[in-house]
């Protein structure tokens, strides 16, 4: 039995008018309002934090897969990181590290200065007005209260769905057993770290420091961090298990189950003696409860902080390290994904499968983080194979105005371990708000009015 408070009906000021209403400023939010606003459309993006590029900067996933392509929105984005840092790793795809807190300096410029785009930060979504198969209106909360605004299509980049969540839309959540996702990590970066002295002792003792996933010699790995290249450190859990049994008393039970469930994963960022490390895991996550949420940051945090108790206790040239900072943001792989005309799937990515209404080419394989500790089930494709995400994935089965790109689009659990990088995102994001703009410009009421082929020249950058 539910007990209930009961809101009088209210009249919610229009205090603007768009041609597309983008919500969520992450990563797909980013392509679909840079894509839309150079195309002629008004754009208005509603963001709930006060930062532009949400994973890879609020989250601090310093580093953007990226297919080799995508030559899009996301590849502009690390050429001119690149120069904004006056580094090279460019030449590093399709791992490319990058420096958080000049992606949200740079986003600035590219959405707000030069699109032109109407940003709207500390914004949160409350409700959508709809009617029929057509959302009308955003109801959206800020320090000015309630306000609406209207738009002849809204793009939902929440990552979560919210948006399609709030109008009704059909979603699907978590895997086919029991409605779980992939487990989220909360990353954190550490910084005054002697990088070399740490290899240095991966080549001295090759057993102990010894890595399953680790795809190339210690001195491969320096190599690669002295000449501006991606760098991945894994898992070593032969060294977790030995200083884990050499000193009982320093963990307690459930720290142990941390350290030992993904081991220490880390790798190197633009700055000097800085990694950011992704070893946490939450377990049994679905994605669609506030409270769970709230206990899964706790939760995170807590990981850190033995993580870290580890990793400057035992490892080389982690001695006079501190953490720099933590995600203000969970780092959420999976949560709703909106039902759209067709439903993206692990067939799809395994049969490298091509569709006529293409709007963007991939080649990640499926990467699922079990949400019961069982491990990371992965797949990979090769180099040259690639899969196409067809336009009906981006558009919401039960609305005629309504998009959604980036991880809530219309895709299988498995499928979307395949398709929610951050490069892949901004690409989506790109394809619908280049669809948007052109439904808009064209005096179309409908998603499925699309003239698909001019839609693929505008996107031949990344199909």
């Amino acid at each position: 039995m539910f007990d209930y408070v009961l809101i009088q009906e209210q009249k919610v000021p229009v205090t603007a008018t768009a041609d597309i209403v983008v919500v969520g400023g992450g990563p797909a939010g980013v392509g679909a309002a840079i894509a839309a606003s150079r195309e002629g459309a008004r754009v208005i993006l509603v963001e709930r934090m006060f930062c532009l590029g949400g994973m890879m900067t609020g989250g601090l996933v310093g580093k953007i897969a990226i297919s080799h392509r995508n030559r899009g929105i996301a590849a502009e984005l690390l050429e001119r990181l690149d120069r904004y840092q006056g580094t090279s790793f460019v030449q590093s795809r399709p791992e490319t590290p990058i420096d958080p807190e000049l992606a949200k300096l740079l986003l600035d410029k590219m959405v707000i200065d030069e699109a032109g785009v109407d940003v709207r930060f500390g914004t949160t979504l409350t409700q959508v007005v709809k009617e029929g198969r057509q959302a009308k209106a955003v109801i959206v909360s800020g320090l000015n209260g309630l306000q609406a605004i209207r738009a002849k299509y809204l793009i939902d980049c929440t990552g979560d769905g919210q948006a399609a969540f709030l109008a009704g839309a059909a979603y699907m959540l978590g895997d086919e057993e029991g409605g779980l996702g992939s487990a989220p990590s909360l990353l954190f970066r550490v910084a005054r770290v002697d990088v070399d002295k740490f290899i240095n002792a991966c080549e001295e003792d090759e057993e102990t420091y010894k890595s399953d996933r680790t795809r190339y010699s210690p001195r491969e790995a320096r190599e690669l961090y002295h000449s501006d290249r991606y760098v991945f450190f894994a898992n070593y859990m032969p060294l977790v298990r030995r200083r884990i049994e050499e000193n009982p008393q320093m963990f307690s039970e459930w720290e142990r189950q941390v350290l030992t469930t993904r081991g220490l994963i880390f790798l190197n960022q633009p700055q000097s003696g800085v990694i950011l490390v992704n070893s946490t895991r939450i377990l049994g996550f679905h994605g669609n409860d506030a409270a769970e949420l709230s206990s899964a940051m706790v939760n995170g945090r807590r990981q850190v902080e033995t993580i870290f108790r580890f990793m400057k206790t035992f490892l080389p040239g982690f001695e006079n390290s501190i953490i720099m900072d933590t995600g203000g943001m969970l780092g959420i792989r999976e949560s709703r994904r909106v039902a759209g005309d067709y439903v993206f799937n692990e067939d799809d990515v395994s049969g490298a499968t091509r569709y006529e209404d293409a709007v963007l080419s991939n080649n990640g394989g499926i990467e699922i983080h079990s949400s019961t500790g069982a491990g990371l089930r992965g797949t990979r494709l090769g180099q040259d194979e690639y899969y196409h995400i067809p336009y009906r994935s981006i558009i919401a089965r039960d609305f005629d105005n309504l998009f959604m790109a980036g991880r809530c689009f219309s895709a299988s659990h498995a499928a979307l371990s395949a398709a929610r990088s951050i490069a892949c995102c901004i690409a989506m994001g790109q394809a619908a708000g280049s669809a948007g703009a052109q439904l808009v410009k064209n005096q179309k009421t409908n998603t499925r009015d699309i003239d698909i082929y001019a839609l693929q020249e505008k996107l031949v950058n990344i199909l």
